[in-house]
């Protein structure tokens, strides 16, 4: 790690970089300046796990806060925010927490991503290891298969934030009518996007999430790396026309480029960790439904009751897992040459760690221009089986979570056999 004087000369040189040269929106889960107080945005930041160093980079560079390492230690402690000697919560509440994470895509997950949940979603404050030793009491069987596996990554190193771009598609859900489509910054790891729709055969809608991108962070990436399916045949297109006029030796066409699925590594290591998340048990839930008849993947009625009850509740899932996994703290390794830290920090502010941001500035005026000609909404299933949804239940009701989800599929279907 780099020395204090060091690292406020980085964050200097931030505040400079950012007010000259991005117009770039943090994630709406960052708290805004204009909605919450400077000590409100301290403890949002302080419980969402950030470091001491990290709150001050962040409450200059994106609030206007100016702030010494020593002054953020002061406000910290009259408002009794330590980590060192805060209160835990009670056990029995925390196992309870567990367990009921356990019935759902919790079951699938590890103690560190467990860990995240309580602390992210419920605001539970736990040790990691209290955490393990729970989950090894109350699930001694999940926690020795996922024990037994192992991932192996080849070596990867990107020069910085929006360097590459690494987009795909998941299909492991496909059959059952729920196409997952996703984009991850090579350097720092975060998602830019993922979401769920009925298809990922349309080149619009996988525009949609690339300008929606590029309206938000402000900027392009300097290269943009996909397989060489016909779903991108319009990000083939629009990346090299926002950067034409770069003077880079990746400029226009040159910023796209097509490879096999298979060496798109980033993002295909992303889809293992998106099982490894808790999504193998939405895969086995509809496995479950086939098997028990339940669900005929040949009936289009049952498909597109499935996505009706279930598109929402799995980008809700999807949101989270983003969520999480962006705020998370990528551990360093003794023989990897990427960067180690919250994804969120290395792409917002990325000087802290010597590097810099290789983004192209983007015109929002022609952004918007091509979401208006190339743009399509997400299709969470037909319009006609909406209306007739409308028909023959009136009250209906969209779920929010898996539960109801699945009561409201068997409810549907039922009634669809009827008429």
């Amino acid at each position: 790690m780099i020395s204090w004087p060091v690292y406020c000369q980085y964050v200097v040189l931030a505040l400079c970089i950012q007010i000259c040269l991005t117009e770039a929106v943090v994630p709406n889960y960052f708290p805004s300046s204009k909605a919450l107080s400077r000590l409100e945005i301290i403890k949002h930041y302080f419980k969402q796990g950030f470091m001491y160093q990290d709150i001050v980079c962040l409450l200059l560079i994106r609030h206007g806060f100016v702030i010494s390492l020593r002054q953020l230690k002061r406000i910290l402690k009259r408002n009794n925010l330590c980590r060192r000697h805060e209160t835990w919560t009670p056990i029995e509440e925390v196992t309870q927490v567990i367990r009921g994470e356990l019935g759902n895509s919790g079951g699938c997950i590890g103690y560190r991503s467990m860990w995240r949940r309580l602390i992210l979603d419920h605001g539970v404050r736990v040790k990691r290891d209290t955490v393990l030793r729970i989950m090894k009491q109350i699930d001694p069987e999940g926690v020795a298969l996922r024990k037994a596996k192992r991932l192996r990554r080849r070596k990867y190193y990107a020069l910085g934030p929006n360097y590459v771009w690494h987009v795909d598609g998941y299909d492991k859900l496909k059959p059952f009518g729920f196409c997952i489509h996703a984009a991850i910054d090579g350097y720092s790891r975060r998602v830019l996007w993922l979401e769920v729709s009925s298809s990922n055969n349309n080149s619009n809608l996988i525009a949609t999430y690339y300008l929606e991108t590029l309206n938000q962070i402000g900027c392009a990436p300097r290269l943009l790396r996909s397989d060489l399916g016909t779903e991108n045949a319009m990000l083939s297109l629009l990346q090299p026309y926002f950067r034409y006029s770069a003077r880079d030796s990746m400029a226009g066409m040159k910023s796209f480029m097509y490879g096999k699925s298979t060496s798109n590594q980033r993002i295909e290591a992303f889809w293992g960790l998106l099982r490894r998340q808790g999504f193998d048990w939405w895969i086995n839930l509809f496995k479950d439904l086939r098997d028990m008849n339940a669900f005929d993947d040949c009936d289009p009625l049952h498909v597109e009751c499935l996505k009706f009850c279930f598109m929402n509740v799995i980008q809700a899932e999807l949101d989270r897992i983003a969520f999480h996994w962006n705020l998370h703290d990528v551990r360093s390794q003794k023989f990897a040459e990427a960067p180690h830290g919250k994804p969120d920090v290395l792409f917002f502010i990325p000087e802290t760690l010597g590097a810099h941001d290789y983004g192209t500035k983007v015109n929002k005026d022609d952004v918007k221009l091509c979401m208006e000609l190339y743009g399509t909404a997400r299709i969470v299933c037909c319009q006609e089986f909406k209306e007739l949804i409308r028909l023959l239940k009136p009250d209906v009701q969209i779920p929010v979570d898996a539960n109801s989800a699945l009561k409201l599929y068997f409810e549907l279907t039922q009634i669809l056999s009827q008429h």
